[in-house]
C-alpha cells in the first residue's frame, strides 16, 4: 500500500500549520506518481505526535497533547488513510 504525494503533502501541511518543526523539516514528496510507502506517513505522524507531546507536557489533555495538536495529528492521519501509527 502506498500514499500519494498529494496525500502526504497535505498531511504534512496540516502538521506544519499546527506548529510541527519535524514536519517542517521533512521534504515535500514528488515521486512522479509512484507514491510513498505507508511507513513514511506513519513516521511523519509519530515524529509530530512525540514532538507535540513533549511541547504539551504540562497542558496536554488528549493523549498527552492539547486539543489542537490532537486534532491536527488525526486530520493528517485521516488525510493519508492511516489508522495505526
Amino acid at each position: 500500500m502506498s500514499i500519494s504525494d498529494d496525500q502526504y503533502n497535505r498531511a504534512r501541511a496540516i502538521l506544519i500549520e499546527a506548529g510541527s518543526r519535524t514536519a517542517s523539516s521533512s521534504h515535500a514528496k514528488h515521486t512522479q506518481g509512484r507514491g510513498s510507502p505507508v511507513g513514511h506517513g506513519q513516521q511523519l505522524l509519530r515524529e509530530a505526535r512525540d514532538e507535540f507531546r513533549e511541547a504539551d507536557r504540562q497542558s496536554g489533555s488528549h493523549s498527552g497533547m492539547t486539543e489542537a495538536h490532537y486534532k491536527a495529528i488525526h486530520r493528517a492521519a485521516q488525510e493519508m488513510g492511516i489508522s495505526n501509527w
